[in-house]
């Protein structure tokens, strides 16, 4: 007699599964899971003797926190009018109050506000005088829309 490799010597015992899968698994890993994050949590320890703590004048707080803002409007004669917070100045006393700011402050920034219809030229000979005194510049470009007034800025919407 020819022995037949081909045929299997056991039978498998596997059926396939009918029904409804087991969630138990699953919800154990989550449940892990969650206990793992929420025991991992940096929490704030709060010691337990009451203290009284003091009234801060909040004005005191804020004295490194100055701005330095300058304004680029168009005049009524189409020249330029700069502002240097809200005090009109020419470019060269621009210059000595951005010099007096170096020496000054730790601030190391001034804000430039620009009129849409002010020249590059303008807008880019402040910033060069506010670079040779090392100051960087931030250029605050367009505007927020306010109640019952239309902006025409970068920030208005297309149906505006």
């Amino acid at each position: 007699m020819i022995k037949k490799y081909y045929q299997r010597k056991y039978a498998p015992n596997c059926k396939a599964f009918k029904g409804r899968p087991d969630c138990t698994p699953f919800l154990d890993v989550f449940f892990l899971l969650l206990i793992f994050l929420v025991l991992s949590l940096p929490f704030v320890q709060l010691s337990g003797v009451e203290v009284t703590l003091p009234q801060v004048n909040a004005g005191k707080m804020r004295a490194g926190l100055e701005r330095f803002i300058i304004t680029i409007a168009t005049a009524p004669d189409g020249g330029v009018q700069i502002y240097f917070n809200d005090k009109p100045l020419t470019m060269d006393a621009l210059a000595e109050e951005l010099s007096a700011v170096r020496s000054k402050s730790d601030m190391k920034m001034v804000i430039v506000r620009a009129d849409a219809n002010t020249t590059h030229a303008a807008l880019t000979e402040v910033m060069a005088i506010a670079g040779k005194f090392g100051l960087s510049t931030f250029l605050a470009t367009g505007q927020t829309q306010q109640s019952g007034h239309r902006s025409s800025g970068a920030f208005s919407t297309p149906s505006e």
